[in-house]
């Protein structure tokens, strides 16, 4: 009966999610056990060296920022940096990876969109992360693994980064993933300037976040998403602060959804605010 269950539970997981690139916790120990897995773990270094799941290597979602590269070319970062960041790790462009974070899901967004960026395919997200792992009573250690560097070829997805030339709420709905002290210019996140694209609808991420698991059920993200507007024939540009965290959680979370449309501004707010010419509205 139990497995049946658990049966029926995945099935509805896949059907509500289509394709899914989240994996729980059972399923992750048992892949795990085929040693065929690469974990990442994208959170802070004392997160990491307070506990992390074994055999994740540590690569915080941050070192992936790069501002340079967004202000000449408009792409999240340049292909080779990033790659040779996944190539200290032992990593080639055909592993299988999982990577994850607290749990919230914003840091574990922003490796799998990076990975995917770079024409990486096998690439998947543990649901709830490290809190719920914990809270499952898995197996959790203080050692980090041994890492070979290995040679990462990358493909990038330049279609997958909006520039911001073509960021246009006429074209596309723009999403605002910051919080509401941001979007109203209360608070400038470090950017040069506080407030919002001109056009932009304030959508914080947090709206979609669950406590245990890293979204909240299909239907009440599809509620709160119909609520504001968001619907999946759109065009839809998400964009945070830095490009990298709170807008790559809403292009995961649409993407779950079977939202095809949508799209990254890897400059962000902090390109944005740069140029004191640009319009801006609080």
């Amino acid at each position: 009966m139990r497995s049946m269950l658990l049966s029926m539970a995945l099935l509805w997981s896949a059907t509500a999610f289509g394709a899914s690139f989240m994996v729980d916790g059972e399923q992750l120990a048992a892949d795990m056990k085929q040693g065929k897995l690469r974990l990442i773990d994208a959170e802070t270094a004392e997160s990491y060296q307070r506990a992390h799941l074994p055999g994740a290597a540590h690569l915080p979602y941050l070192d992936l920022e790069d501002f340079e590269e967004n202000l000449k070319n408009g792409q999240p970062a340049f292909a080779q940096l990033a790659a040779s960041k996944f190539a200290a790790l032992g990593l080639t462009r055909e592993a299988d990876i999982v990577v994850y974070d607290s749990g919230d899901g914003r840091a574990a967004s922003a490796i799998w969109y990076m990975l995917r960026f770079l024409g990486h395919q096998k690439v998947r997200i543990l649901d709830g992360g490290f809190r719920k792992w914990l809270k499952e009573g898995r197996p959790l250690t203080q050692e980090a693994p041994k890492l070979s560097k290995a040679t990462y070829l990358p493909k990038p997805r330049s279609d997958w980064a909006v520039k911001t030339q073509d960021v246009d709420p006429r074209r596309a709905l723009v999403l605002d993933a910051r919080s509401l002290a941001e979007y109203a210019g209360k608070d400038n996140g470090g950017a040069k300037q506080g407030g919002h694209i001109p056009g932009a609808k304030s959508f914080p991420w947090t709206q979609l976040t669950d406590e245990l698991a890293t979204f909240k059920s299909p239907e009440a993200m599809k509620k709160a998403l119909a609520a504001a507007g968001i619907t999946p024939e759109k065009e839809v540009v998400t964009y945070c602060n830095g490009g990298l965290g709170r807008s790559t959680y809403l292009l995961a979370a649409l993407t779950l959804l079977g939202y095809d449309k949508v799209k990254v501004y890897p400059g962000s707010w902090i390109e944005w605010a740069s140029d004191p010419a640009r319009p801006i509205e609080r």
